[in-house]
This record gives C-alpha cells, structure tokens and sequence, in this order.
C-alpha cells in the first residue's frame, strides 16, 4: 500500500439481530418522512425507535421556539429563542402534562438547553452526580415530583444540514439489555427500573441517536416547508380577496362568508349518516380546497368593468337625467302647445266680436295642462320605481308600465324612451341589461382562467373547476358552460347555495336591498322547485341552520 498505509478492513461477516434492528428502524422512519405529512407521528415514531434501539426508560424531544420578549412601545418587536416540551415516551411514568407548560432558556442551566445553545451532544454516567465543573446543570424538580430516579443521560441536538439546531433529544436510563424470556418487561408493566440495572449509554448509543436525530430534522424541516406552502397559500388567498373587495367595497366580506357556510355544509352533509349524502366523506384537505375555491370564487371580478361591476340601477346616471329631462320637456312644450291654442281661439273670438267667457276657456285649459303633466309624472314615478333592481320577477309590473309609455308615446308623436332605455328599463330581475349581464358573468371564466395558472399542490388541484362551477343550474341555465346536474361537483353545489343565499341577505348593495333570512329561503326553495339547486343539499343548509355560522342574530328567526 502506498506511504506504508495499512489497509481498511470491513467486516464482510453476517449482522447481528441488534444492527438488522437498527437499520430496520432508521429504513422505517425513512419510509415514513416519505409517506407520513404528521409531523407528530413521525416524531413519536423516532422516540419510539431510539427508546427501544438503545434500550433506554424514555426519552423526551423539545424544539427551539421563539418567544416574543417584552418590549417598549413603539420600540421593533424582538424574540427569545426557548426550548419547549415536544413529545415524551417514558416507561415507567408519564409527565408530558407539565412538560408541556414549561420553556427552557437555551443556555447552561439545563442539559437539553447546553445542547441546544452549543450543539454538541451529552452523555452522562449519574445526573446526580455531575463533577463541579461540568458545564450544564441537572434539574430535580422533575425526578421528586414523579418519584423518580434520573440516572444515565444521552442528548443529542437536532441539526439541519446547514448547521441551524431545530431541538433535542433527550433519553434516560439505558437499561441493561440482558433479561430472560420470563422476566417482566417494564415497558408494558410500567414497573420500576432498578437502578441496578441502568447503565450509561454507549458511543455507538450516540452516533445511533445522531442518525435518528438527522431524520427528525428532515421531518421537521418538511413540516416546515408543509407550513410555509400552507402560509404562502393563504397569504395569496387573503390578498387576492382584499383585490376582489377593492374593485366592490359593497361586496365587502361576501368571499369570506360564503366561505364559512360552504365549509359548514360540506362538514354537515360528510357527517350525515343516513339519506342521499351518507357515503359523501371529505378529508381535511378536500375542506381546505373547498375553503379556497369558494374564497375565490369572485376573482374573476377584478375583470369586469368597475361601472358594470357596481351598477346600482339599470340606467346609468347620464342616462336617467336624459329621460327625466325628455320628460320635463314634453311637459312643457304640451303645456305651452295648450296655452297657445288657447290664446289663439280667445283671440278669434274677440276679433269676431262674439261672446266670450275668459274663465272657461282657462279653466279648461289648466285642467288639460294639468291632466297632461299628471300623467307624465305617473309616467315619471313609475319609471324611477322600474329603473330600480328587483329582486325576482314579480316585484313591480313592468310591462303595465312599458305599455303605457309606448301609448303615451303614440298619441303624443314623440318617443319617451329611446330603444335602449325601453329594453333596459324592461329588465325583470337585478340591473343589468343582457350584453351586460354577459360582462358580469364572464367573471367567472376569468376566475376559472386566473385560477389554473396556479400550481396548485395535488390535495388543491380541483380548486379551479370547484370556483369555475359556482354559477351552474341543475337545468343547465345556469353559466358558463350550462352544465347539467351531473356534471356539476358537489363542492360547486353547495357554494352556489351559500353563495346565492349571502347575496340576498348581505348588507344593501348600490344595485340591490338586503332581503331577510326568511325570503331568501322562500327565494332558494323557488329556485329549487325549479330544478336549479339541489334540494337535498338545501333540506340540510336549512335543517342544520347552516346559515347561522355568519350573522347568528340576523338569522335565528329564518328556517
């Protein structure tokens, strides 16, 4: 060999039963940080395997956490980083509820907080009897108030691998490891363990527990970048619908609300044991999906024109005063067309020399000015209350009012309503006209297209077709895409009934009135009557008083 180097040696021997063990544990755990998204589980799995491949009593994980320190007002928040009380095993008492509640300082009071401050690992012989210039200290609080005996210690930090410690890992009493087939396992008998029979932890104990420590910093690192994903997803989400709200502040809370119902329904209909919906379960993520999709359901508004979006009656401003002031003017060139003919027959008459009575004629010419202007200021008022919204079709009879108007406009020669008033006015439901009702409802293709841009992880992939759904009739008339009852998710079905019954009942809008929880019920039972909303879904929104989750005291009278 080169430089008189000896040769390496490995063993090419068979492994013993205690390293298949080891290495049999150190594959499982890293099947489960594949497989397991529980952070806990998979914590609780590395204690558990340490205990029991290095045969210790227990053993404890505690995690760097950081505490907000008391600071002066108007001074930038500053933090302390602690270590709290994670996970526990031991076998012979159980002392997690008062773990729980304490920090530890990361410094050298402690053992666990020794590690964390510096990093390195620690075994010990006797925690009772530490030399003077050890560089931690033993607390025996713990030990006296469980009647316990803390004899061999090994602490191992949890590191990532840049170097950044996450926790530790602490085990006590390493048991010895010979005992007879009918000796009493303390582990399932929770007896005692002789002090006797505790020895202290190995080296190979502690480059054992490194392995397993490694593997629950990659746990809790995914649970972190898990966290992260989760946190970025609902930041998005929250500023995406402050964007909605921006564009319709009278909208203001609307996402939120349908949100909370739709997510209460589907909780509902998955806990119902019995009738149509028995075997519809939703796992935590398909909730969340749900959750988002119905957060941002309305994005697709912020492609709408504002003056669409917002319009409160079904003529523009400019529009009405042109029609109000069409109005006035036939008042008063009828009013001036009567008193000129009025003038002019008193005139024929005095130049005739024939008898005349001045009164009649000006009595009968007010009555004719004031019939007249009578009739266009019913014409007026009528046409305010129908450029108003209505909520369904028969609030106000329209085409009464439409009818008159066209005679009026006949008998007088001059139109009242230009064709684009006469259709917009003639609206039976809501403010817009048909070319800007296709305006409003494109926002839900642009939520649709806005959506499936995003990488979505595969538990949210269906966010996208949930939100482009919302709108959907069972009878296919509803919109986009005129999906029948079978083609439209459940998830969908459920928020369009949220989502309908929030917009009657929400606070007055610029283009419509809050109705009460009542009505809108009677509304949502028409609409169901009618084949548009599943009944089914309705019986439980109404039954389980779904609606009750937003404005419980604006709602307990409905149902």
């Amino acid at each position: 060999m080169e430089d008189g180097k000896k040769p390496k040696l490995y063993r090419v021997g068979p492994r013993s039963h205690q390293e298949d063990r080891e290495l049999s544990s150190l594959l499982d755990i890293g099947a489960a940080l594949s497989s397991e998204h529980e952070t806990h589980k998979v914590l609780t799995m590395i204690l558990e395997k340490a205990t029991e491949n290095t045969n210790a009593d227990g053993g404890s994980i505690f995690l760097v956490e950081r505490t907000k320190k008391m600071n002066v007002v108007g001074e930038r928040q500053s933090y302390n980083s602690m270590l709290r009380f994670s996970h526990s095993l031991n076998m012979t008492f159980n002392s997690e509820a008062s773990l729980r509640e304490k920090l530890i300082s990361i410094n050298e009071d402690s053992i666990a907080g020794y590690v964390a401050f510096t990093g390195k690992s620690v075994r010990i012989r006797d925690a009772y009897t530490l030399p003077a210039d050890a560089p931690f200290k033993f607390n025996s609080d713990l030990d006296r108030s469980q009647n316990y005996r803390t004899k061999s210690v090994l602490c191992v930090p949890i590191r990532t691998n840049k170097g950044r410690i996450l926790g530790v890992v602490q085990l006590v009493n390493k048991r010895r490891s010979f005992r007879r087939a009918d000796d009493p396992n303390p582990v399932e008998t929770s007896l005692r363990v002789p002090e006797k029979e505790i020895i202290a932890f190995s080296e190979h104990d502690d480059k054992l527990m490194h392995a397993f420590a490694s593997h629950a910093a990659v746990a809790l690192e995914n649970a972190k970048l898990t966290e992260d994903i989760g946190n970025l997803f609902e930041s998005f989400v929250k500023a995406s619908v402050m964007a909605i709200e921006a564009r319709d502040p009278s909208t203001s809370g609307h996402s939120d609300r349908v949100a909370e119902m739709t997510v209460k329904l589907a909780e509902t209909v998955d806990q119902h044991g019995s009738g149509f919906f028995k075997d519809i379960k939703f796992t935590s993520d398909q909730i969340r999906e749900i959750r988002y999709a119905s957060l941002l359901h309305d994005f697709g508004k912020i492609g709408v024109r504002e003056a669409i979006l917002v319009k409160a009656q079904k003529l523009f401003p400019h529009e009405l005063e042109t029609v109000l002031l069409r109005l006035a003017t036939i008042s008063s060139m009828n009013e001036a067309h009567i008193w000129r003919e009025c003038a002019e027959e008193m005139g024929k008459l005095i130049l005739a020399k024939e008898t005349l009575n001045p009164a009649d004629y000006l009595s009968r010419s007010l009555w004719t000015v004031d019939s007249f202007n009578k009739k266009v200021d019913q014409i007026r008022r009528g046409i305010l209350k129908a450029n108003e919204s209505q909520v369904i079709d028969n609030d106000f009879d329209i085409n009464s009012l439409m009818i008159e108007i066209k005679r009026t406009s006949d008998e007088i020669g001059q139109k009242i309503l230009d064709e684009g008033d006469f259709v917009k006015l003639s609206i039976k439901r809501g403010t817009l006209s048909p070319q800007e009702r296709a305006q409003i409802e494109s926002h839900v293709s642009h939520t649709f297209d806005f959506l499936s841009q995003i990488a979505w992880t595969d538990q949210l992939q269906n966010v996208p077709d949930i939100a482009h759904a919302h709108h959907e009739k069972l009878d296919g008339t509803g919109y986009p895409r005129h999906l029948k009852a079978n083609q439209i998710p459940i998830q969908s079905r459920m928020m369009t009934i949220a989502d309908i019954y929030d917009a009657l009942t929400a606070f007055d809008r610029p283009y419509k009135k809050a109705v009460d929880s009542i009505r809108a019920i009677d509304i949502l039972h028409g609409e169901a009557n009618d084949g548009k909303l599943d009944k089914e879904l309705l019986r439980i929104f109404i039954e389980a008083r779904v609606f009750e989750v937003v404005f419980p005291s604006r709602n307990k009278k409905a149902g």
